[in-house]
């Protein structure tokens, strides 16, 4: 935050017209659906926010950058990115983790989908919890698909549907 202000201020760009949090908020959403700063340029600066956003996001990447510093987006986008580049790295970490469980699995984005998928490659063994009816947050960049087309992407998954509900009442369920 404290960095996009900076960069608000030495842009001459207004704090008060557009909001920080705003904009680090649809730079995260570009970065949840691995969108790079030339792309949003190109896609998604269709209004006068998403304008000034795209003019924003190549230059606060470049800061990150400048500062050896990554935001959140950046830690799975950069690890993507770097098993795509150096396979023998992405075989170590599939070594490492038989096992990957991913709870929510209805809420993850694309970067997200991707790293799971990446590591789960090798031994097939994902353990996904999800209930699509649940997703809640596509505004967040998380995409329903992912939990639809999971047994596309795992044919010989086993699926357990949970049909009962530990942690509500009846009243509140009957009210549901």
């Amino acid at each position: 935050l404290i960095l996009m202000k900076h960069l608000l201020e030495d842009l001459k760009m207004n704090e008060k017209e557009l909001n920080p949090k705003a904009v680090l908020s649809h730079i995260s959403a570009a970065k949840s659906k691995m969108v790079s700063p030339r792309e949003f340029e190109a896609h998604y600066a269709d209004s006068y926010f998403g304008a000034k956003v795209a003019r924003l996001y190549g230059p606060y990447q470049e800061r990150l950058k400048k500062n050896n510093a990554l935001d959140f987006d950046d830690i799975l986008n950069k690890t993507i990115e770097l098993f795509q580049e150096q396979p023998e790295v992405l075989k170590q970490y599939q070594e490492l983790f038989y096992y990957i469980h991913v709870d929510e699995y209805q809420d993850t984005n694309k970067a997200q989908y991707l790293l799971t998928n990446m590591l789960a490659r090798q031994h097939r063994n994902l353990y996904a919890i999800g209930d699509h009816d649940q997703s809640i947050y596509s505004w967040r960049g998380a995409n329903i698909q992912n939990i639809l087309d999971f047994e596309k992407d795992y044919p010989e998954a086993k699926v357990i549907t949970l049909d009962r509900n530990y942690r509500s009442t009846q009243q509140i369920l009957d009210v549901a």
